[in-house]
């Protein structure tokens, strides 16, 4: 039986999805909880490798069992003994073909920022702490340089371990709300993201927003595909997988 589940975690002491021997991850939380609950030992996949201290509200997990299980009560029993800070919150049944990453047709990231010379403690673990006014003008007008398919190679890091093979992605909306008055949110929609894109995004918008970048930058940084001309990697506590779209 093939399941699919939307999972939310708070990625603060998880060392992001993937199964790794660096420390605690949220691949190996849910596999070990599947295997208390079931007694199968399963790998789940899922639609996005978050990083280290990123948060998910709408993770999309796939894994395969080999016995019946009605979706509400083994989704109801994987909550029950996972950790607190992850939750499956819907689990239903999946076709056979189903994969959650090569079958997602966009995703959307949320950004976080909290303004102001002082942070709320609250805010200290998901939303990157600004000091400086950001001009929201700007920031919009130079989001709108992002829109379409690009090579994005300069707001991508590269791994470690791997060079990025496609660079084209293509960003369908970036939306920059104010939640309230101390607190703003970027809204990052694309078919797909580049290793650290959506963090540099964000870092490049806040550059444009206090002036440290010109808002007309965006397209000749683009054309460079020089990762050190797009300015800082926003924080990865700042980052929600908000929903991935199929």
């Amino acid at each position: 039986m093939i399941f699919k589940a939307i999972v939310s975690y708070d990625g603060t002491r998880y060392f992001g999805w993937q199964k790794t021997r660096m420390g605690p991850n949220i691949q190996e939380k849910i596999a070990s909880a599947i295997l208390q609950i079931t007694g199968e030992q399963v790998l789940p996949e899922a639609a996005s490798r978050t990083d280290r201290g990123v948060h998910a509200e709408g993770q999309v997990i796939q894994f395969n069992l080999n016995k019946e299980y009605e979706p509400h009560r083994l989704q109801r029993s994987l909550n029950a003994v996972l950790p607190s800070d992850i939750r499956i919150a819907r689990l239903e049944f999946a076709s056979a073909d189903f994969h959650p990453t090569l079958d997602a047709l966009a995703k959307e990231y949320h950004y976080r920022i909290s303004l102001g010379p002082v942070q709320e403690p609250i805010d200290r673990l998901y939303a990157w702490h600004f000091h400086s006014p950001l001009d929201l003008e700007k920031m919009k007008i130079a989001a709108n340089d992002l829109i379409g398919t690009h090579d994005f190679t300069a707001l991508s890091n590269e791994r470690s371990n791997e060079k990025e093979k496609d660079p084209l992605c293509k960003l369908m909306q970036i939306e920059i709300d104010c939640m309230d008055q101390g607190h703003l949110q970027l809204k990052i929609t694309g078919n797909r993201f580049l290793y650290k894109m959506a963090r540099n995004i964000a870092g490049i918008l806040v550059y444009i927003g206090c002036g440290k970048l010109s808002q007309d930058c965006i397209l000749s940084i683009i054309a460079s595909r020089d990762r050190k001309k797009a300015g800082v990697t926003a924080p990865a506590h700042g980052l929600f997988l908000h929903k991935v779209f199929y």
